[in-house]
């Protein structure tokens, strides 16, 4: 066993700079997100509901406020810049931050305001919204400097960075709530906050040394003309994400809520896989669009496509026991959420995908009425199929707009990106995709047959075994 993972790494030495550096930025962030999920039963023992409440709702607000107060600067548009002027690429980050730290006090100035006006709309007292401004504007610093990284291929200092995160920050959480006599949420919420926070002053101090102007009027202008007509991509996908939750809510009961939670859970360990590694693409897919080079990109799209269809199935046939691990029998039924929910997030990582193609050709403005138009139809579709075909709808109503958002982003790609059926296959993914569709029709049928499940696993294994060259080398 242990001369074939040497074997494996060594492979994984020999990869082009690309690969490579693809491959540990995957590790290393799942690493930081398994982690996060780990430490989760660790706070749910040590805080009250209440507080639990409290630092989810912090959380949750610092996700809605930061797309505001960061532009989401250091996203696809950074990337784009750093193509684009990669020349002055030092600059083009100082200016970045300089441009984040105007948005953000600008932004956080209003919060705090309106907070002391109407102190029941953010349910949070002006001292949490004062730590969210320093711990956004902190992590936007350090999320440049990772994105640069990344672009780069300079994996060892991300991973670096990534495991010292993924250990310190959630043991100082635990020590302040540990010792905290009262406050514990503000315990909590500090405690994760702080080490992110010394590292991103280190590094924005750094940034801005080596760049030395924190306005530049080219680049404050290409910054604001590309992601500002984002904003609205931003907030409807957050929007996507929650139409479901409050409409069984409205139509159902909480309880139906609680399963859908318990399946977006499940299918949450999923999305950091899909995430990291549509993170780790995102520099290997713009240079080899800029450098006119399809193939390489389209072996590793393909790599991680079927790793990700390998993870669904494991999702799909083992839902039940996966409830099980997270929850206790009474949510069993969150079953029926979790398999449309997998194909969903399946498709989502596809259009992450064509997303940074699309970013490439800063035709931005096009994603956002595509994902204006997906959360629109989700909000309707889940009004009709909840109300009309019961509360389970709403994981197949994702799984449609996901599927509508994906169609939409592709034909939009296709405008500008004359090779795109040489990156991005349809009739490869498709292939995939019915496969899945088998199989999570099977799951469903077979959901508390253990047997039937492990020899349906065993001819996925088989199959994996069969096509291992295509899926790891």
């Amino acid at each position: 066993m242990i001369n074939k993972v040497k074997t494996y790494l060594a492979k994984v030495n020999d990869m082009t700079p690309a690969a490579k550096a693809s491959f540990w930025f995957v590790v290393s962030n799942i690493m930081l997100k398994g982690i996060s999920f780990i430490t989760t039963p660790i706070f749910t023992r040590l805080l009250d509901v209440a507080d639990y409440g409290v630092s989810n709702l912090f959380i949750t607000w610092e996700g809605i406020i930061s797309i505001f107060a960061t532009l989401s600067l250091s996203g696809g548009v950074y990337n784009v810049a750093m193509t684009k002027y990669e020349d002055d690429v030092d600059t083009v980050t100082s200016s970045f931050i300089g441009l984040t730290a105007l948005t953000s006090i600008f932004v956080y100035s209003i919060c705090i305001v309106v907070n002391l006006l109407f102190p029941n709309l953010f349910e949070l007292n002006t001292g949490y919204l004062v730590f969210m401004w320093i711990q956004t504007f902190f992590n936007a610093s350090t999320a440049f400097w990772l994105m640069r990284k990344r672009f780069t291929f300079d994996y060892k200092k991300v991973i670096a960075y990534t495991f010292s995160n993924a250990i310190l920050s959630p043991v100082v959480a635990i020590i302040a709530v540990y010792f905290a006599n009262e406050n514990k949420a503000y315990a909590k919420v500090i405690g994760s906050g702080l080490w992110p926070i010394i590292i991103g002053f280190v590094i924005m101090m750094m940034l801005v040394f080596k760049g030395k102007k924190l306005y530049h009027k080219e680049y404050w202008k290409f910054a604001l003309k590309f992601n500002i007509p984002l904003l609205p991509h931003y907030l409807s996908s957050s929007a996507v994400g929650s139409i479901g939750k409050l409409m069984l809510n409205h139509f159902a009961n909480t309880a139906y809520v609680g399963l859908y939670g318990i399946a977006g859970s499940i299918t949450g360990v999923m999305s950091i896989v899909t995430g990291s590694i549509n993170n780790a693409l995102i520099p290997h897919t713009l240079q080899s669009i800029k450098n006119g080079i399809t193939k390489e990109l389209n072996k590793s799209i393909k790599r991680y496509l079927l790793i990700i269809a390998i993870v669904c199935c494991g999702v799909l046939l083992f839902s039940r026991e996966a409830v099980l691990i997270l929850a206790t029998p009474e949510y069993m039924d969150a079953i029926w959420f979790v398999a449309p929910l997998v194909l969903g997030t399946f498709i989502s990582f596809l259009s992450g995908i064509i997303g940074n193609i699309v970013f490439y050709y800063e035709e931005t403005k096009f994603m956002s009425y595509a994902t204006m138009v997906t959360a629109v139809v989700n909000f309707v579709l889940n009004f009709v199929g909840i109300k009309f075909f019961g509360p389970y709808a709403a994981g197949y109503v994702t799984l449609a707009t996901s599927l509508i958002r994906f169609f939409m982003y592709y034909f939009t790609a296709k405008k500008f990106e004359k090779n795109l059926k040489d990156i991005v296959s349809l009739k490869f993914i498709f292939t995939l995709f019915l496969c899945l569709f088998v199989l999570m029709i099977l799951s469903l049928i077979f959901w508390d047959a253990f047997i039937v499940k492990l020899l349906l696993l065993g001819v996925v294994g088989i199959l994996v075994v069969i096509f291992r060259k295509h899926i790891f080398y």
